[in-house]
Order: structure tokens, then C-alpha cells, then sequence
């Protein structure tokens, strides 16, 4: 059974290629994406032990989710298949530096069908974190189930992690994205986010820092918040600091932070494994700095590819790259 659960959503991105001249047609690539499925293939790339939780179109588009998961070494026993919703679509469009924008097409997504007695009880058996993003948040019914998953998680005396991802176009009504997210937060122990999401929860306080404060007074043990080619930052209730962003030529930056976020939990995880005492891990720059600056060296491999499952780096692949910055 696998130390990780990953659960969400699995989507198709279908990634634009502009024409070469103006009376050609745009063509769009498919590629296998959505961010809690991305991580959980970066996870698997690095050789951690790492299930997907979701539920499938019965569609072409499912059945190719399916077969890619399975070849990228991720556990398929908690997917589950439905007639009554579709696989959704993301159409990503790349700007000549690599930062993609996204128009989603999902109003009867299969993944929020998922239900609290999809989720199989023996994936839970060996669990050491569980990891979710936002999107199965954004209807009432998957909420309900979003948070049956994570009640199994505890029941396991599992580490819960999160990556708001926040998208709110795929939400019936955007006001309540803040309200909904900080409820979830009580739940939360590892929370990852951008720069841009940071200052939108942040928002209705005093700045940035307050909120990150608000969060680190609740069971939140570590905030990671990244913010492009610029350092990734951290906060743990008595120490911040950041480290650097490698430097790299960008091709598409849309696997970035789930690659970030896979080299983070594999290094997180790993220590578990370990034994070691994990809060004071998280609280000794000496532990917690090189497990970000792996993470940070996935994120950078990651967007010199295109696509997502495609872009996450292997093990040794990260191990070389590291050594050659030094």
C-alpha cells in the first residue's frame, strides 16, 4: 500500500500550438495533467511509494489518464470511473517565455463526482501524507467528500499537505474561495501556494505575513510559498527563510509547482521513513533547506519540457543537476 496519497483531479491538457502563419488552424497537443495527479507522477518519477485518489470519465480521455498513471508507476486502485460526468479539458496557452494561461471546460467533470464511499480503505493502511489541491473544493458535494478523505487520512495519523492551485474560474461563485479554503485550513499541516495566491487570501488582512501568521496559529506546521524564477520562501512557527530558484531556460512552466510540490513531499516523506523527529525537521534549516532546494531543482527540470506527466525528472536526473550547480 503507498506511503502517498495524491486526490483530485486528472485532466487532459490540451496545450496550444500557435500556426505558423495566420491562415493556418491552431492545432492543440493532449497531454496528461492536473495538479494532484502531476505531483503524484513527480512523486513516482523520483521512485516514492504514491497512489492517485480521483474519479475518471468513462471516455477516451479517462481511459488515456489511466494508462499514463499506470506507466508513470502510480497506484491506480483508488481511481474510479463514471458514465455521468467527462474527463475534463484544459486548454493551456503558452506567452514566448513559457508562462501558460489556462481556459477550462469541465461543467460535468468526473472528478467532482467523487464521493466518500469511492475512497477504498485499504490505500489508507500504510499512509504517512495526504495530499490534495483546491479544485475539489469548489462544489458543496465534493467538499463533503474532500473532507471524508482527509478524516481517513487522520483516522491513519497521516501528515496532510496541500497546494491551494487556486483557479477561479471553476468556481460556481468566486466570493466564497477565501471562506471555503480557510476552512480547510484546521485540516492543513503542510500548506503550498504561490505568490499571487498568497496576496489573494491575504487580502482582507493587514498583509501578506498576517495571514501566514493566522495560518502557522492553527495545526499548520510549514508554509511554502514560490513565486516563479524569485527564491521560494518558508515559515514555520519560529524561523522563515527562503532559498534560490534555480536558473533555468523556461520552455513551459505548467508542471513548475506540481514538480516543486512532488520533490518536497518525496523528501518529506522520506524522512518519515526515517524516523526522524519530523517537527524538529521541519524546524532545522540544516534538514529543511536541502529538501527545497531538490524540490526547487524538480521545478526548474520540469519546465525545460513541455507538458506535465512528461516534464518530471527522475531521481538521478535531479541528483546530477544538483551537483553540477555547486
Amino acid at each position: 500500500m503507498p506511503e502517498i496519497v495524491c486526490f483530485g483531479e486528472a485532466l487532459i491538457d490540451l496545450l496550444a500550438e500557435p500556426p505558423a502563419h495566420a491562415d493556418e488552424p491552431w492545432r492543440f497537443r493532449q497531454h496528461a495533467g492536473g495538479a494532484p495527479a502531476n505531483t503524484a507522477v513527480a512523486i513516482a518519477r523520483l521512485g516514492g511509494s504514491v497512489s492517485f485518489i480521483g474519479m475518471l470519465g468513462h471516455d477516451p480521455f479517462g481511459d488515456f489518464l489511466w494508462a499514463e498513471l499506470t506507466a508513470a508507476g502510480v497506484g491506480t486502485e483508488g481511481i474510479r470511473r463514471s458514465a455521468r460526468g467527462q474527463t475534463a479539458l484544459a486548454f493551456v496557452f503558452l506567452d514566448p517565455s513559457g508562462e501558460r494561461s489556462f481556459r477550462f471546460y469541465g461543467d460535468r467533470a468526473a472528478h467532482l463526482l467523487f464521493r466518500p464511499e469511492d475512497f477504498p480503505d485499504n490505500v489508507f493502511e500504510s499512509l504517512k501524507l495526504f495530499h490534495l489541491g483546491s479544485n475539489t473544493l469548489t462544489r458543496p458535494a465534493s467538499v463533503g467528500s474532500t473532507r471524508y478523505g482527509l478524516g481517513m487520512a487522520q483516522a491513519a495519523r497521516a501528515w496532510i499537505s496541500m497546494d491551494l492551485n487556486l483557479r477561479p474560474l471553476l468556481w460556481d461563485d468566486a466570493r466564497t474561495i477565501r471562506t471555503t479554503v480557510e476552512s480547510m485550513l484546521p485540516e492543513i499541516q503542510i500548506l503550498k501556494m504561490s505568490r499571487s495566491e498568497l496576496v489573494f487570501m491575504a487580502e482582507p488582512m493587514e498583509s501578506p505575513e498576517h495571514w501566514i501568521d493566522h495560518c502557522l496559529e492553527g495545526s499548520t506546521r510549514l508554509v511554502l510559498v514560490t513565486d516563479g524564477s524569485q527564491p521560494i520562501a518558508y515559515f514555520t512557527r519560529v524561523r522563515r527563510g527562503t532559498v534560490p530558484a534555480w536558473s533555468v531556460v523556461a520552455r513551459d512552466t505548467t508542471a513548475a509547482g506540481d514538480a516543486f510540490s512532488g520533490g518536497f513531499l518525496y523528501r518529506f516523506v522520506d524522512a518519515l521513513r526515517q524516523g526522524v523527529d519530523i517537527e524538529r525537521w521541519i524546524e532545522a534549516p540544516d534538514a529543511l533547506e536541502p529538501a527545497l532546494r531538490f524540490a526547487a531543482a524538480c521545478g526548474a527540470l520540469a519546465v525545460t519540457r513541455v507538458g506535465s506527466f512528461g516534464a518530471m525528472p527522475g531521481l538521478l536526473e535531479v541528483e546530477t543537476f544538483l551537483d553540477n550547480q555547486t
